[in-house]
């Protein structure tokens, strides 16, 4: 089961208020088009206000179980096929850098 660290940190002199909360910073997979974004699905108000200072990231832990998602959990899931995605943070405007991730067939382990 795949699993993110999310950080997000202030660029800016001063502290600065971030809603980290799950349903406003999410991390989305995709190949050729979305297939599971992190905030799809989030019950509650999945919001969680912080002070950035510069230097002190808050963190987010994410963890996927594999199968796809859309907006507001609509529709059937279905387990992805192992094969290599693409995945990014998100929080509003803001977008992490595209990380590529390699999914192997359930069970297997690597080197």
């Amino acid at each position: 089961m795949p699993s993110f660290t999310v950080h997000a940190a202030s660029t800016e002199g001063r502290p600065c208020r971030f809603n980290m909360g799950a349903r406003f910073v999410s991390v989305v997979i995709a190949s050729d088009r979305r297939i599971w974004g992190s905030a799809d699905c989030v019950s509650g108000s999945g919001s969680r206000m912080v002070v950035l200072a510069q230097g002190m990231p808050a963190v987010l832990h994410i963890s996927w179980d594999r199968r796809t998602s859309s907006p507001g959990c609509s529709g059937t899931s279905h387990l992805v096929a192992p094969g290599e995605y693409q995945v990014t943070a998100v929080a509003g405007h803001l977008r992490s850098k595209i990380v590529n991730l390699v999914l192997g067939a359930q069970g297997a382990s690597g080197p």
